[in-house]
């Protein structure tokens, strides 16, 4: 039998600049329309600024949260950050920093305040404001990672994966840190420690389709089938049109000779996704073994259609037709 494919997804870390949405933000063209108006403007001395410049001198907190102020400040922060959700990102900055004005130790509308330039492409003033965040609360685990995300953007993965760590030093569940850490470190081959932070992702989320599909291929490059199976099987529950899953489904079950099984998830697989060239040749394979070898053409057929230079199908498909013209003569 032909050795069973099993890919993987492409190792995409994820979004850079525009992961960074003030909670709770919803998308929408008028948001869209409203950001795309604003030019990136980062100067080279913030590219190139120390990572040691970034990072807090002390350990003491010494701003003030959002309990800590007074209502009209409050107010003002609240207005400011809703207008980020909702992409209004210059009425944002205009309130935020009324917030400001009236108490410039305020954490959260520092860092809200840095969310909103980075949106605007206001970069400098965005790491200016995240810093002055980091003086008020060295512990202000979000603004690591949004530093993080700079360092990203700017090919700087070692000061990247600093931040991230120190990230979840200060909260170890902060989720997009621990998934952007899991797939660099998949990506880096590291596959103990993309499954360690992809397993302390899940034990404060369980329900990220993402996560489920790094582990299930984490686990099979550990020679770990049933865990990986078991990863798979979770995200099928959590997403049954996601064809990719099906697939790996269908190769598991076919390595385990769970054959009806297997042929279920290949039909799936081309059902979601027309062109998916191993699950035709799979299901041809599985057929084949069966004796069935009209489905067995019809399946490496399909493959050829997806790909006419595939020598294996090819081969497998004469191979099928042999066979029925062997039994017919036979009849």
């Amino acid at each position: 039998m032909r050795h069973i494919t099993i890919r993987l997804v492409p190792a995409v870390l994820f979004c850079l600049a525009a992961v960074m949405l003030l909670s709770g933000c919803k998308s929408g063209s008028g948001r869209r329309q409203e950001q795309s108006r604003f030019r990136l403007s980062v100067s080279e001395e913030m590219k190139q600024i120390p990572l040691s410049e970034l990072l807090p001198k002390t350990t003491g907190r010494s701003g003030k949260g959002e309990k800590e102020v007074s209502e009209k400040v409050r107010y003002d922060y609240m207005y400011g950050t809703l207008a980020g959700q909702y992409g209004r990102l210059k009425v944002a900055v205009e309130y935020l920093r009324k917030a400001l004005a009236k108490e410039p130790n305020f954490i959260d509308a520092r860092h809200n305040l840095g969310l909103a330039y980075y949106k605007m492409g206001r970069i400098d003033d965005a790491i200016r404001e995240w810093m002055k965040t980091l003086r008020l609360d060295p512990g202000y685990a979000e603004t690591y990672y949004n530093l993080a995300i700079f360092m990203l953007d700017n090919n700087r993965k070692a000061d990247a994966i600093t931040l991230l760590e120190t990230c979840i030093k200060h909260d170890p569940h902060h989720l997009k840190a621990r998934f952007a850490l899991g797939k660099m470190c998949q990506a880096d081959g590291k596959i103990q420690d993309a499954i360690r932070h992809f397993r302390a992702y899940q034990a404060k989320d369980r329900g990220d389709l993402r996560v489920h599909i790094a582990l299930g291929e984490l686990y099979l490059l550990a020679n770990q089938s049933d865990a990986s199976l078991k990863e798979f099987e979770a995200a099928a529950r959590i997403d049954d049109k996601n064809p990719q899953v099906h697939y790996q489904l269908g190769a598991h079950y076919h390595r385990r000779n769970w054959l009806d099984k297997a042929i279920f998830h290949y039909k799936r697989a081309t059902e979601l996704a027309a062109d998916h060239l191993d699950s035709y040749i799979n299901m041809g394979d599985i057929y084949f073994s069966r004796g069935e070898y009209a489905s067995a053409l019809a399946a490496y057929n399909a493959a050829l259609g997806i790909d006419s230079t595939n020598s294996y199908a090819r081969r497998k498909a004469e191979a099928a037709e042999k066979k029925l013209l062997e039994r017919d003569r036979g009849s």
